[in-house]
């Protein structure tokens, strides 16, 4: 891409064009403040194609009535180590915002701890979710489903969502140990970035309409047939997601498309789950100790490197020189929030 296509842009910048498309939809202060982190933190640490490319795909959940932007989340302490949030048909991270405190109370009083989350929508990177929880000292697994598009293996049309899972555990001295991954090869926003981009996968990632696998993303998104990763591993575990996110959570199954396409949206209104583990009450005092020598081991090892640490160095890169922004996903915001006066 060359450079006359592209505006660089400072992290407060992205916040602030952010804040501006979730002020034009109408979303409340609370969430609107949530949801512009969210973007802003994906364009400093990645996945990228859940940062601004994504602004345009919230305001069409807005402006179409599939989402509420004026969402009032209950939440609710169902047992001792159970918090469940009805997210009143808002997005997920503004429910999770106001239950976090009390779910690291929780996790630190019984040592372990669960959230579950439905009637939500969910647009932005797995690992924001569970960060905050590391940060905190806790070990978090998170996990939440999506509409279906990804092909059991053996099967013969799409049943899971790209459904992904997260992961976070602290790290004495250190930033957490934060990393997310879909359940399918490549992340569909992955594939739609590719595709606006211009240039092809670097392996098969989905089904072309002749049913061969293919790293054309246009095809793949015309027969919106993603592979699972590691075939019968990655199914596998896209089944796990399925479980932990719709069933526990009480959201939409990944295959539950009437309404999403009833409104023209990407995402159906699934279900998400996180675990937070408290590793103090968990009886191994040198916890801190295994995870600097599991660290260690793999940062002296070649060219290996901790899970996610990817992402420290670009929040390190996008923190002094900011980010290189597409001028098409400008003008797009540009109309968004200039449309509405």
């Amino acid at each position: 891409m060359s450079s006359t296509t592209t505006e660089n842009l400072s992290l407060q910048q992205v916040t602030e064009l952010a804040d501006a498309v979730f002020s034009t939809c109408g979303v409340t202060d609370h969430a609107r403040g949530v949801l512009a982190d969210i973007v802003t933190r994906s364009e400093r640490d990645g996945p990228r194609s859940h940062g601004l490319r994504m602004l345009p795909v919230y305001a069409q959940s807005f402006t179409s009535g599939y989402a509420n932007p004026d969402a009032t989340p209950k939440i609710t302490r169902n047992a001792a180590g159970a918090l469940h949030a009805d997210a009143d048909n808002g997005y997920y991270q503004p429910a999770a915002d106001l239950a976090r405190d009390q779910l690291i109370e929780m996790a630190r009083q019984n040592g372990i701890a669960a959230f579950s989350c439905h009637n939500c929508h969910h647009l932005g990177g797995l690992r924001f979710d569970v960060e905050p929880l590391a940060e905190a000292g806790l070990i978090a697994i998170g996990v939440i489903n999506s509409l279906s598009m990804v092909v059991p293996q053996g099967g013969v049309r799409p049943v899971f969502g790209t459904n992904p899972m997260a992961f976070a555990c602290p790290r004495k001295g250190d930033a957490p140990i934060v990393w997310d991954q879909a359940s399918s090869t490549v992340a569909l926003m992955d594939i739609k970035m590719a595709a606006a981009e211009g240039h092809a996968l670097p392996y098969p990632a989905g089904l072309a309409p002749n049913g061969d696998k293919t790293t054309d993303p246009d095809a793949i998104l015309e027969t919106r047939s993603l592979l699972p990763f590691g075939e019968h591993k990655g199914a596998a575990i896209a089944f796990l997601v399925e479980v932990l996110g719709a069933a526990l959570a009480g959201g939409n199954l990944s295959v539950d498309n009437a309404d999403r396409e009833a409104h023209d949206a990407l995402n159906i209104k699934g279900g998400s789950t996180v675990i937070a583990i408290d590793p103090a009450r968990f009886g191994n005092p040198m916890f801190n100790d295994y995870i600097t020598r599991i660290c260690a081991e793999i940062t002296d090892n070649g060219d290996a490197r901790i899970p996610g640490d990817g992402r420290l160095k670009n929040r390190k890169n996008s923190q002094d020189s900011g980010v290189s922004v597409a001028r098409d996903v400008l003008d797009q915001i540009n109309i968004i929030i200039n449309g509405a006066k």
